[in-house]
C-alpha cells in the first residue's frame, strides 16, 4: 500500500528534519568541547586563591 502524496511529503520532511537535528546536535557538542578547550587554555577555570590581606572588606 502506498501513502498519499501529502503524507509522503510530510514523512520526507520529518526525515530531513531528524537528520538536520542530528547534525546540529553533533555540531553543538563539538563547539562546546572547543569552547571548554579555549577557556581552559586561557586559564578561565583556574582557581584564584586570595590571601586574607588582599580580600576586600565591606
Amino acid at each position: 500500500m502506498t501513502m498519499p502524496p501529502e503524507e509522503e511529503a510530510a514523512q520526507s520532511e520529518v526525515e530531513r528534519l531528524r537528520a538536520e537535528n542530528a547534525l546540529l546536535r553533533t555540531e553543538k557538542a563539538l563547539l562546546l568541547k572547543a569552547a571548554i578547550g579555549f577557556a581552559t587554555d586561557a586559564g578561565a577555570f583556574r582557581r584564584q586563591h586570595r590571601s586574607p590581606s588582599t580580600e576586600r572588606r565591606s
